[in-house]
């Protein structure tokens, strides 16, 4: 099988050969950290574990400057217009459409991020401030808010409608940092209401451009409330990174939801921080299960950090490999 074949056939429960060897790239700190400690000069951690990449069509949908300070988006109506230029060619790499093509010949996985970042980033949340700035505005001016993350949705279904048009994804990303530990840092009434309309245009466009899954992303956080409108909205895969909260661990998820949603991820990355005991057991405890029941790709719920010494994520791989051979 191609990567691409496994991958699809992994997540949709229809049989592959094995599941894919896959993990997000460690940080460069990482890398300069594990060369010391064995990792072979010239060669990266994909070629050394024979790992299975994921590749990016490259379309950035977030505000402008990207990641940078957009609280001014609740405050002037002009705003909108500096941070969404879809003619931004910083927006899409140069001949993406020929590069996306080459990456589905060689049967790789790609995929697509179709979120923007999420609610609290349309409205240009990026500390405490601007937060309570945007809780006030959804509560005191909701048709204000709405008409916002309408104008913004339309943006973002342009471009998508742009890309999908010329090239074949594999996933789509949808990216949703909102809750904390204790819960989703708006009501899910409030995430119903205001950003629920929204990810609908999008999964909707998804499913008429046949991106076969669509996963959700989050990073911590307790987001069980808000997964059931989701869910019936179009969502059909988590990637859940960093639990912390047990009503988010993958076991919790199988049991609550069944295996009509598809997994990826779910290895505590901190076991690989403390010794070999702390990682078998979090991969004996997490993976043959999920295995078992089918649309799961093991792999570990944060990229490797610093803190993680080469010889245990080694040891964490070659546990991952008994498991596929048997």
């Amino acid at each position: 099988m191609t990567s691409k074949e496994r991958f699809l056939h992994t997540l949709a429960g229809t049989g592959a050969d094995r599941f894919p060897f896959y993990d997000l790239e460690p940080a460069e700190g990482t890398l300069r950290r594990w060369r010391r400690q064995g990792l072979p000069r010239g060669r990266s951690v994909t070629e050394f574990f024979d790992l299975e990449p994921h590749h990016p069509v490259g379309l950035v949908l977030r505000s402008a400057p990207f990641f940078g300070d957009a609280r001014d988006l609740l405050a002037d109506p002009a705003a909108f217009a500096r941070h969404y230029d879809e003619h931004d060619p910083d927006r899409l790499p140069r001949g993406f459409a020929a590069r996306c093509r080459r990456i589905n010949r060689r049967g790789d996985v790609l995929y697509i991020e179709a979120s923007g970042g999420g609610l609290l980033q349309k409205l240009g949340v990026r500390d405490w401030d601007s937060l309570v700035a945007a809780c006030y505005a959804m509560a005191d001016r909701p048709g204000e808010v709405e008409e916002l993350l309408e104008r913004t949705t339309d943006f973002q279904c342009r471009l998508l409608e742009r890309v999908l048009s010329e090239v074949t994804v594999d996933y789509a990303s949808l990216y949703e940092p909102i809750a904390s530990n204790a819960g989703p840092v708006v009501s899910p009434a409030m995430f119903e209401r205001f950003a629920l309309p929204g990810y609908r245009r999008v999964l909707e466009l998804l499913d008429r451009h046949h991106v076969p899954f669509r996963i959700f992303c989050t990073t911590g956080g307790d987001l069980s409330s808000l997964l059931p409108p989701l869910l019936e909205a179009g969502v059909n895969g988590l990637w859940i990174s960093n639990i912390a909260s047990t009503s988010m661990s993958y076991r919790n998820l199988r049991r609550t939801y069944g295996p009509d949603i598809a997994l990826i991820g779910g290895i505590d990355a901190t076991a690989l921080t403390r010794d070999e005991p702390a990682i078998r057991e979090a991969v004996a405890t997490t993976v043959p299960p999920l295995l078992e029941q089918g649309r799961y790709l093991p792999c570990l719920d944060d990229r490797p950090r610093s803190n993680v010494p080469f010889p245990h994520y080694r040891l964490y791989r070659e546990l991952l490999a008994e498991l596929a051979a048997t």
